[in-house]
């Protein structure tokens, strides 16, 4: 091949196909959805409105409404926004979702395990709160049945007088004789051994009421 024939033919026709390849270039990243830019997708919960037309399908109402649902957990939720299914199909590999639904849906997980063991606590504390002033309470009777029954003893050993029960109704049991006694008995309260029972453990625990208190 000749230097002229070079010059004539090849040089021309490699500088077209040099321009056509930069045209073509051009027209490609101006057609293009700003989502297939230098290979970045849009992300549907940061992305401005204009950034949203960009792509195939959305309208200026459409992209309103991506916005005002946001944050989407993916890109299928787009159609809880009105957007078309095939729609989501064809934006699907330009856009992304980024973090605000990530975390958007991790809170709710968050907030939905932090309520259940609130409420889980309060019923704890509760039934703690519940158990503990019962407690109290049995505490309280038992503290009264006492401090009555040792005023008893201390009045019997220094006045000589009849125990006193820590509260009415009880009998005196005589632990030496496995007998009781009913108030109104002379011996009520005032034998040498025994102790306040009432009538229905005095029973129990094998006592027998005395035959003056029955024969009355």
């Amino acid at each position: 091949m000749n230097s002229s024939f070079v010059k004539r033919v090849f040089w021309p026709a490699a500088a077209a196909m040099v321009l056509l390849l930069a045209v073509t270039s051009v027209g490609v990243a101006q057609t293009a959805p700003a989502g297939q830019a230098g290979g970045a997708k849009i992300d549907l919960n940061t992305a401005s409105q204009a950034a949203l037309e960009s792509l195939p399908g959305i309208d200026a109402d459409t992209a309103k409404q991506i916005i005002a649902n946001r944050p989407f957990k993916s890109v299928a939720d787009l159609s809880k926004a009105g957007v078309p299914a095939d729609t989501i199909e064809r934006i699907t590999p330009l856009v992304k979702v980024g973090l605000p639904g990530r975390v958007a849906a991790t809170t709710g997980k968050g907030a939905n395990k932090a309520a259940s063991g609130v409420g889980k606590g309060a019923g704890a504390a509760a039934t703690g709160v519940e158990k503990g002033v019962g407690a109290a309470a049995t505490g309280v009777e038992k503290g009264a049945s006492a401090t009555g029954s040792a005023a008893g003893k201390i009045s019997h050993k220094v006045t000589g007088a009849p125990r006193q029960p820590p509260q009415a109704g009880m009998v005196w049991a005589n632990t030496a004789t496995k007998i009781y006694y009913k108030e109104g008995d002379s011996l009520y309260g005032n034998t040498k051994s025994g102790k306040w029972l009432t009538e229905e453990e005095a029973v129990k625990r094998g006592y027998r009421e005395t035959k003056r208190d029955a024969a009355r």
